[in-house]
């Protein structure tokens, strides 16, 4: 996408992650985190953490049918914090330990709306 802003103007500061961090499906949010070096996703991390509460707030303001785009982007954001959060506080590296990367499990579809 162009310079057109992806996000709330008051989330601008995580405009450089959508790329990397907001992708709208499950298996992408996985190989954003399985794909990246733990500075990468440490970034991503500590910047989301600093903002997710109110990202959060900011998304629950809408119904689920009726989110702009530049919510639904944060709402990815705040998902993908979620894998960023695994490679952090659980396993301490990007992939599962002992996991290939990339492996035989495929995602075939989420639950609906970014799923």
């Amino acid at each position: 996408m162009s310079g057109a802003a992806r996000l709330p103007q008051a989330f601008a500061e995580l405009e450089p992650f959508v790329d990397s961090w907001g992708s709208h499906t499950i298996a992408g949010r996985l190989a954003a985190r399985c794909e990246r070096s733990m500075d990468e996703i440490r970034v991503f991390y500590e910047a989301m953490c600093a903002r997710a509460e109110e990202a959060i707030g900011y998304v629950d303001r809408f119904g689920l049918d009726d989110l702009p785009d530049d919510a639904r982007n944060l709402m990815a954001l705040v998902l993908g914090l979620a894998q960023a959060h695994v490679a952090i506080e659980i396993h301490g590296q990007p992939r599962a330990p002992g996991t290939p990367w990339p492996n035989s499990i495929r995602i075939a579809r989420g639950l609906p709306f970014l799923g």
